[in-house]
């Protein structure tokens, strides 16, 4: 059964963002990519829970936390996305590059190679269902709790960030920066929290199968986000923001014990 729970996740996920690259080539918009980064991970979870039959309390409790993790990040995204009214940065330059061949090979450059990241990070999820060893209780519980942290974490930036562009002039949302709350003792407060949930649910996952690859999942998210997400947002807001290379130089990337920096206005938030 975890065979063909895998083999079915993996083509849905795989038929799913082929369709959302047809809505790319209909709009020209590849932001279009993150409205299901979230869901993914719930589909998957959906899937293997179906295919299991009849679910544990934790595989229900597991399964729970990803769509609710899942339906509060699309929301945020699909409403960002419509207030920005334009392809995020780092698609619009990728397109400018790839020229006349972009439409295709963004197929599998941005597409495909999103979906298999998905697949890969969801190892937790692709774990956690249909074992007969008895469940860790107390370990299922902490990594429960730290999927709660690094979601509220999450939600507040997200919040935050969202409610300080809703201060400054329209005219003036291009240039500025916000750097107040947990954007001002992180550059990427909402990565820090996903990271966390991540880990969370990789502890629960754990605790639920007893196998080590669940810790895959969130080591592999940890490397995308720090390695490949993050420095094509910086690289994108230094271009864009003139005084974002004074932010980098006084806030650290993930997380800093040294408090708030000074009341800005407004950072282009990104995802990948």
């Amino acid at each position: 059964m975890m065979t063909e729970a895998l083999v079915a996740t993996l083509v849905i996920t795989a038929l799913a963002f082929t369709g959302i690259w047809l809505i790319n080539v209909m709009t020209r918009n590849a932001g279009v990519i993150d409205y299901y980064w979230g869901p993914g991970f719930a589909v998957i979870a959906i899937v293997h829970l179906l295919m299991r039959g009849n679910g544990t309390v934790f595989e229900w409790i597991l399964t729970g936390a990803i769509t609710f993790w899942a339906l509060r990040l699309a929301q945020h995204l699909v409403r960002r996305h419509h207030a920005s009214h334009a392809e995020d940065g780092r698609y619009a330059a990728m397109r400018e590059s790839g020229g006349a061949s972009y439409w295709w090979a963004s197929l599998f450059q941005v597409f495909l190679l999103q979906a298999a990241l998905l697949w890969l990070i969801a190892a937790p999820v692709h774990v956690a269902f249909g074992n007969a060893l008895p469940v860790n209780e107390a370990l299922f519980g902490f990594g429960i709790a730290m999927f709660v942290v690094g979601l509220f974490i999450e939600w507040v930036a997200d919040y935050q960030l969202a409610t300080g562009k809703e201060d400054i002039p329209e005219d003036d949302r291009g240039g500025t920066l916000f750097t107040s709350g947990l954007w001002g003792i992180s550059r990427h407060p909402n990565y820090v929290g996903e990271m966390i949930l991540w880990w969370g649910l990789a502890i629960a996952a754990f605790a639920m199968s007893g196998n080590p690859i669940a810790l895959a999942g969130p080591m592999l998210l940890c490397a995308v986000m720090i390695g490949v997400s993050i420095p094509l947002t910086e690289q994108h807001l230094a271009k864009t923001r003139a005084s974002y290379a004074d932010y980098q130089n006084r806030v650290p990337m993930l997380f800093s014990f040294g408090g708030a920096a000074p009341r800005g206005r407004e950072i282009e938030e990104t995802r990948g």
